[in-house]
């Protein structure tokens, strides 16, 4: 048997783009595995902040039913949709535009007027 230096040269070449090959395997995986954990860490942090701010979403939805629905439920045969409330809120913001400052006086008395709660 004959030594054949050529063949071992090439199994070598064949070695390294086998070793290439599995460290840009793992180079991609590292990056995954990085961004997967950036992405984790922005949701846990802003988890808090969107589960508040959901939380006074349906608040306001629940006032906007209680004090403004009620009182038109004569003209209304349902709950009002989004769209539907969207247009009333435009109507009263109009309202509210004319009639700034009487708006705010009154909204000023009725928050005085309330208990403290401390």
């Amino acid at each position: 048997m004959q030594y054949d230096p050529y063949a071992d040269f090439q199994k070598l070449q064949d070695d390294i783009e086998k070793q290439k090959l599995k460290k840009k395997a793992l180079e991609d995986k590292l990056k995954s595995t990085k961004y997967k954990h950036e992405n984790q860490l922005d949701y846990q942090k802003n988890y808090k902040l969107r589960k508040e701010r959901t939380h006074r979403l349906v608040q306001k939805g629940a006032l906007l039913e209680k004090y403004i629905e009620e009182h038109l439920e004569d003209e209304f045969e349902d709950t009002l949709t989004p769209q539907e409330s969207e247009l009333l809120l435009d109507v009263f913001s109009d309202i509210l535009k004319k009639n700034k400052p009487y708006v705010i006086k009154q909204w000023n008395i009725k928050k005085d007027a309330q208990p403290k709660n401390g």
